[in-house]
């Protein structure tokens, strides 16, 4: 018994010899490395934990450039992810320093032996002592007086003022929750706008050929710019004589619409009178030459304008007919504003008179 607590002593003191050389253990499970900006107080031999339970031990810390290069030995059986944290922590708030594992996933792809992670993915948590090194700093250089300033102010602003705060903070938590019941709809959104940039970048050909052609078209623009700019000058002023001519022939146009509404309230309300002369007077040219061949009639149609009712009235250029030396005699004569219509029905049978 004696014998072996003796070779037990022994094999510590020859492990803890080996150690003090630098000379470790093979590791029995998984070496990892992990590459810190910095790592404090932490020591060879300290632990490796995940959510506070051991997995493993600090094998070798060594400089790496500007960095900290930690090798870490992890317990076999024990499986770290591939995209976990390691942070650097103290067991308490003046305890000794570990490096604290943190998966930021569960299960597979796992860490292999001899995986590195870059400080992207290492870090070292604050400690009492940093943040009373930084109050320091801040009391050091006057800030507080800064600090009292700012807290005063802003106890000015929300003096009376609670219940506005309340209602803003209110209407902020709708707001989130707002957006909290729509996530779906939010994401489906990012999606419909990631497959919009993929077929933009699909038809990446089309839009260069667009792009090159709107490039051609702007390179004439600017070369016929100054005719460009010519015709718009000439169109403005074209724009202004036209506008002159309008206000200029403003009157005579709407007299002209005045004189012309009642000759066109006239000629609709006697539509049907008129359709039915004109009817009569085609079958009446069609039957008149077969009874009287050989002659001719000439049919003189005066139409006076409305509200001129005088009876016996005829036209001049009628009477002239009847008697071209004639210049009228007796006759009533119609307005000089009557519209007159000649209708001349010749020979049908082939006479030239």
């Amino acid at each position: 018994m004696m014998r072996r607590a003796a070779l037990f002593v022994s094999l510590a003191i020859v492990m803890s010899s080996c150690a003090a050389i630098g000379i470790t253990p093979a590791c029995g499970g998984t070496e990892i490395i992990g590459i810190f900006k910095q790592v404090g107080d932490l020591v060879e031999n300290a632990n490796v934990q995940s959510s506070d339970v051991e997995i493993g031990t600090i094998s070798k810390i060594e400089l790496d450039g500007w960095n900290a290069r930690v090798t870490m030995c992890i317990d076999e059986g024990e499986h770290i992810p591939e995209d976990s944290r390691l942070v650097v922590r103290t067991t308490s708030l003046l305890g000794e320093k570990f490096v604290d594992v943190q998966p930021q996933t569960q299960g597979p792809p796992y860490l292999a032996d001899g995986d590195v992670l870059d400080t992207d993915q290492t870090g070292k948590a604050s400690e009492l002592e940093e943040v009373f090194a930084k109050l320091a700093s801040i009391l050091g250089t006057g800030n507080l007086e800064q600090i009292n300033r700012f807290t005063t102010s802003q106890a000015t602003i929300l003096r009376n003022r609670a219940g506005d705060v309340r209602e803003v903070l209110d209407r902020l938590r709708r707001f989130t929750d707002v957006l909290d019941g729509r996530r779906d709809k939010i994401a489906q959104s990012v999606d419909n706008l990631d497959l919009v940039a993929k077929n933009v970048l699909g038809d990446s050909g089309v839009l260069e050929s667009f792009l090159r052609s709107f490039e051609g078209s702007s390179a004439v623009l600017s070369d016929q710019k100054e005719e460009l700019e010519n015709l718009l000058v000439s169109l403005d002023r074209f724009s202004r004589v036209a506008s002159q001519l309008l206000n200029s022939t403003e009157a005579g146009l709407d007299k002209q619409f005045r004189d012309l509404r009642p000759i066109l309230e006239t000629a609709v309300a006697n539509s049907g009178n008129l359709r039915t002369s004109l009817e009569t007077l085609a079958t009446f040219s069609q039957w008149f030459p077969e009874t009287m061949p050989g002659d001719y009639l000439q049919l003189d149609v005066c139409q006076a304008p409305p509200n001129y009712f005088d009876q016996g009235t005829t036209c001049p250029q009628s009477v002239q007919n009847d008697n071209p030396k004639s210049t009228g005699g007796d006759s009533v004569q119609a307005p000089d504003n009557a519209v007159r219509y000649l209708l001349h029905v010749r020979d049908l049978t082939g006479g030239s008179r």
